[in-house]
């Protein structure tokens, strides 16, 4: 492991592709070890010792622009160096000599802790380059020359070599070549795999990387960001990866409690469905192609337990009494496998990619549960993949919560003093280095190996940088982190202004709105300070959502339910007041009261509310881009239009659901889910459903991931899980074999083979479920699973017919289209005697994933019969002779009749 795991580090950060590479020479090394072995000092005289160095350059040969990974070392590791402390080698260099005889000199490069380094580079010429590795030598102190972190004399490891120190000794310089060879032709590289083309399940093999830009995670919190901070955070709903369905096809279904219409009482009603303050299926969560939910109890929407299903079938995969008991939660034991007591669900999730010189990769799957007692807060954190306690963290500090790349839960700390107008923000980071969730604290390798397993870790003091603020952002208000755009800007102000409307309010004048630098370079710099002058006529201001990519943020006015755009970079007005909704009850953006709630994606910003439209603006511009307000509902509700919120934006798409604050019983009528273009605004798919909602604030609890949707439907008390599904083709004939020349009919079928598909057919209602069209989907879906009566011109699905011979070589016998029951029939008339293959192909549809079956027809020649011209010919005697006969006695009886 000496020689490549630093490369395999670094590459890591700086090339991706690199870590393949690396991965497999690290399985050839082994890793150093140290020994127990008395702790000496410096000798005298110094030593001085030769250096052995080493080349490789790989892959070699290699063709023309690609690159080539130039691997240096030494011949044993820096042997004061001790994890993140003590020397490296340095002043590594690399004379290089092109074909055409000009010499580039690259470096100097610094080892790691190993005594290893890399470089990575490009020719551009065909020929012969010769690379020179020189090390010009040099005397340890003790210090590592990147960081100026000094190791300790008293680590055993630095002692491993015979109890010596090799403190202020001479490391002597030395050089080696090597060549390499570039050619024309590029060297092949082996191919991506190709994305799915059929049904596909978790895991998804470790080769296949491509695949990653198809899947996706939904871990709440602040996994898919933050429109706007604390106080008032709305989360995100942009799904930045993955799929999201094209129909309405409905994958499984899944009842938690009773629900329906309820029989025996004396006018209709049904079974209440949390939509109050009660919102059932709340913080639920999608990793790994699994379904994470807290089970509700009586009237409660908790109480339950906890379970995980598979995500694509909802079949359960493990289930906890003891989890999702409470709304505040108990503490977990320091050495538990299992809770000692009753806790709340689970509301995040984090999927963490450890990098270090010893471990790469994701490290599991963590659902974490959070409560506070005595001020101070704890996250449980459960093994997603079989519920199991993992870890806990204490003192976990309030703040601004942010997802990095690599997973890590941050949170942007803000502390300022008014008075003294001065303060500072911490990053703290809940995988901090030197807390206590490695295998050692310090600078020697074990702190370099992820090892929280059963601890109860303090993260209080869990902060990867602390930067000073020294300037005036005060108001009428304590300063209050509202946005951050990570690496970038942080965003705040230190006014008040009303969590959307229902009371009014006067508004603070001026709107103090500050930024501050989150870049590396200045971090902590104010950038600008902006005095925003409140909008007349008691016109309330709200904060509304930012734009990264048009660098815009924004204030909605909520009684004119206009938007007001803001730049990023100097906090001035860009655009507005701008808006283009026309029903007044569009000042009814959520259940929390008045005020518009929009959604960013794709550069747009996307509105809802109880007026029944979906606005989608410009936020470069401001400019109305598209208007959907197909939702009217006619005599059924008092609203006029159906009030619509958004559920997710995923693929290109805005999926919505129509619900309201504390609806009557039994429900309104003809409520559903929407699938919308979220470039155009065209509508690509609806079906009946009241989606679930969290009770008052009117936000969905429903979520997409992996090409799935899942809500939590009213109309039945039933989680319901909307995505793609496998299909399963049939194909046959009436007769084995036929004879040439005459047509044989060919018969089969297409089936819907998803989980709750099967379920209709084991439980009775069904005897097959036939694949439909995507047009037909929705009404087709809503006749299984929704007790609606079956439509009448349903139509479904073409299946391609060919028949190959001996030869492989194919006929089109043509395409035949399956009825309401999924079978299918046609006609063919073989060209000629032989052996065929017949196969029916399902080329799949937005519905479901493609399928294929095959039969075999056997083609005899038609019997060919022999002439019979001896039989032919007496016959024609023997005729001719009753003829001449009969022409005989005609003539005897006249020659009679003529004597008399």
């Amino acid at each position: 492991m000496r020689v490549l795991n630093t490369i395999k580090t670094l590459n890591t950060h700086k090339n991706p592709k690199a870590a393949l590479t690396i991965a497999l020479v690290l399985l050839l090394t082994l890793s150093t070890f140290a020994v127990a072995l008395p702790t000496t000092s410096a000798h005298t005289p110094a030593w001085t010792i030769p250096t052995y160095p080493y080349l490789v350059i790989s892959p070699n040969p290699i063709g023309v622009g690609q690159m080539v990974y130039v691997v240096m070392w030494l011949h044993g590791a820096p042997p004061t160096a001790s994890g993140n402390a003590g020397d490296r080698w340095h002043d590594f260099f690399l004379d290089v000599t092109k074909p055409d005889g000009t010499t580039e000199t690259r470096g100097p490069f610094i080892s790691d802790p190993t005594g290893s380094t890399y470089d990575i580079f490009t020719p551009t010429m065909t020929g012969q380059y010769t690379f020179k590795l020189r090390y010009t030598g040099q005397v340890l102190t003790m210090v590592n020359p990147a960081n100026g972190l000094a190791a300790s004399k008293t680590d055993a490891t630095l002692t491993r070599f015979g109890g010596v120190l090799f403190e202020n000794d001479t490391f002597l310089p030395s050089e080696t070549s090597l060549t390499l060879t570039v050619q024309q032709t590029p060297i092949a590289k082996i191919p991506n795999a190709p994305l799915p083309t059929t049904y596909w399940t978790h895991p998804i093999e470790g080769q296949n990387a491509a695949w990653s830009g198809i899947t996706s995670n939904w871990l709440q919190g602040a996994y898919l960001g933050y429109e706007i901070g604390a106080p008032s955070a709305v989360a995100n709903l942009w799904q930045r990866t993955g799929e999201a369905p094209d129909s309405g096809h409905i994958l499984w279904t899944k009842p938690i409690e009773f629900g329906g219409i309820v029989g025996g009482t004396g006018s209709p009603t049904a079974f209440y469905s949390g939509g109050s303050y009660e919102g059932r299926f709340t913080g639920s969560m999608i990793m790994n192609g699994m379904l994470f939910y807290q089970e509700p109890l009586g009237h409660s929407n908790t109480g339950g337990g906890y379970t995980a299903v598979d995500l694509r079938t909802g079949q359960t995969i493990w289930h906890r009494d003891d989890i999702g008991m409470t709304t505040t939660g108990g503490t977990v034991g320091t050495n538990a496998t299992t809770s000692t007591m009753a806790v709340a669900a689970p509301s995040f999730g984090q999927l963490y990619q450890y990098e270090s010189p010893n471990q790469h990769g994701v490290v599991g799957g963590l659902l974490w549960q959070a409560s506070t007692a005595a001020g101070k807060t704890t996250w449980q954190g459960f093994d997603a993949f079989t519920g199991k306690w993992v870890f806990n963290e204490t003192g976990v500090p309030g703040g601004f919560e942010v997802y990095t790349d690599d997973g890590e839960i941050v949170r942007y700390v803000l502390a300022y003093n008014t008075t003294t107008k001065a303060g500072s923000i911490k990053l703290w980071n809940n995988t901090c280095e030197q807390q206590g969730l490695h295998l050692a604290k310090g600078y020697i390798t074990d702190a370099w190996q992820w090892r929280p397993n059963g601890k109860v870790v303090d993260m209080s003091q869990a902060y990867s940088w602390t930067v000073p603020i020294n300037f005036d952002i005060t108001g009428d208000t304590a300063p209050a982190i509202q946005y951050v755009i990570p690496g970038d800007i942080i965003i705040g102000t230190s006014s008040s202004l009303a969590w959307l409307g229902g009371i009014i309010l006067k508004t603070p004048n001026p709107i103090v709105v500050w930024a501050i630098s989150d870049k590396p370079g200045n971090r902590g710099e104010l950038l600008w300070r902006q005095e925003i002058p409140a909008p007349a006529n008691f016109i309330t201001p709200f904060w509304g959502p930012i734009d990264a990519q048009s660098r815009i943020w924004t204030l909605n006015y909520i009684e004119t339910f206009e938007w007001v755009g803001y730049s990023v970079d100097t906090g001035q007005q860009v655009w507005g007041p701008v808006s283009s909704a026309q029903n007044d009850f569009t000042y009814y953006g959520s259940g929390k009261g008045g005020g518009q709630v929009g959604y960013i994606a794709y550069g747009n910003l996307y509105t809802q509310g109880f007026g029944g439209e979906i606005m989608c603006y410009d936020m470069a511009t401001g400019a109305t881009e598209w208007r959907y307000d197909n939702t009217n509902s006619g005599d059924e509700t008092v609203w006029g239009n159906y009030p619509i919120f958004i559920l997710a934006i995923a693929d290109g798409k805005v999926y919505a659901f129509n619900n309201e604050h504390s609806p009557n019983y039994p429900l309104y009528k003809g409520e559903k889910v929407y699938c919308i273009d979220a470039y155009t605004g065209n509508e690509i798919w609806t079906m009946m459903s009241w989606a679930g909602q969290a009770g008052g604030p009117g936000t969905s609890t429903g979520i997409l991931a992996d090409g799935v949707l899942v809500y939590y439907n009213y109309y039945d008390n039933q989680i319901y899980a909307v995505g793609k599904g496998p299909s399963e083709t049939w194909v046959d004939n009436w007769e084995d074999t036929v004879t040439a020349g005459e047509s044989v009919v060919i018969k089969g079928g297409i089936y819907d083979i998803s989980a709750g598909a099967k379920d209709l057919i084991e439980s009775g209602k069904f005897n097959v479920v036939p694949a439909m069209s995507d047009a037909s989907q929705s009404k087709w879906m809503e006749y299984l699973y929704m007790q609606k009566p079956m439509p009448e011109d349903a139509t479904g699905v073409q299946v391609k017919l060919t028949a190959y011979d001996e030869d492989n070589n194919a006929f089109a016998i043509g395409t035949a289209t399956s009825c309401e029951l999924g079978n299918f029939a046609t006609t063919w008339t073989p060209p000629e005697a032989g052996f065929y293959n017949i196969v029916a192909e399902f080329e799949g549809s937005n519905s479901y994933w493609p399928s294929s079956a095959e039969t075999f027809i056997n083609v005899v020649a038609a019997p060919v019969e022999e002439p019979k011209e001896t039989t032919a010919s007496l016959e024609i005697y023997i005729l001719a002779a009753i003829v001449l006969v009969i022409i005989l006695m005609l003539v005897a009886i006249l020659l009679m009749l003529r004597k008399k």
